[in-house]
């Protein structure tokens, strides 16, 4: 039997990750689920133990890369097939876990990400703000430009990966916005991917870190994330 883990990266996600974790009731038997608290100053490691969830508690923050990270590490040395992340705001449906999974499943890519830009009626339910859409599409250009590959939710936090692709990832991943930058890195070293179209939610609950502020900067530092991986070359 395949082992999946579903690794879920939270930072003051104490409301949201109730929601989260009783939707997930329902898979118990067929994943198991870690949660990756990235030093909260709420309840969130608390939300998480109250529901028979496991978690590593980082004391200090790492931000995103460095909690997803952290679980792809956890998978390595628990022995799991597939690692599935999908974020601590409840913003990922379970309910499409299956879908990223099948491509896994039958040996046709490495990676699997969720698109909310993919098939009918694509970011119907999750409007993508503006500032962050502009964000997205640098970094659309930034990965054709060094893989000639088009992926249109670069910046997706919902993906499954296979032992080893997640095993690379569990030694080699970026801190700062590491999604586009993990595919470019991914992709260096010879692993497939693809997307899979998935709806996402609008928050209803805790405050994005995506704030206005974040999405300026956003440019110049996968910019220069992109630019780093490059220079450095694949990796084993």
């Amino acid at each position: 039997m395949v082992k999946v883990l579903l690794i879920i990266p939270a930072f003051n996600e104490q409301e949201s990750l109730k929601t989260l974790l009783a939707e997930l009731r329902q898979y118990y038997s067929q994943y198991d689920v870690v949660v990756i608290d990235d030093a909260s100053t709420d309840q969130t490691a608390q939300v998480a133990r109250s529901n028979g969830v496991p978690v590593l508690r980082l004391v200090a923050n790492l931000g995103i890369g460095g909690a997803v990270q952290t679980g792809f590490k956890y998978a390595v040395l628990n022995g799991y097939d597939v690692a599935v992340q999908l974020d601590g705001d409840a913003q990922h449906d379970p309910a499409w876990i299956e879908h990223l999974l099948k491509p896994i499943a039958i040996g046709e890519v490495d990676c699997a990400i969720g698109s909310r830009f993919l098939g009918q009626d694509s970011d119907r339910d999750y409007r993508t703000p503006f500032v962050r859409k502009i964000g997205m599409i640098f970094s659309t250009m930034l990965l054709f430009l060094a893989t000639g590959k088009r992926v249109t939710d670069t910046t997706s936090g919902f993906r499954a990966l296979n032992h080893r692709s997640f095993e690379f990832c569990a030694r080699e991943y970026p801190v700062d916005h590491p999604e586009a930058e993990a595919l470019l890195m991914l992709h260096q070293s010879k692993f497939k991917f693809k997307e899979v179209p998935v709806k996402m939610r609008s928050r209803t609950s805790g405050q994005s870190l995506f704030t206005l502020v974040k999405a300026i900067q956003y440019p110049i530092r996968v910019l220069v994330g992109f630019l780093g991986i490059l220079l450095r070359g694949p990796r084993e």
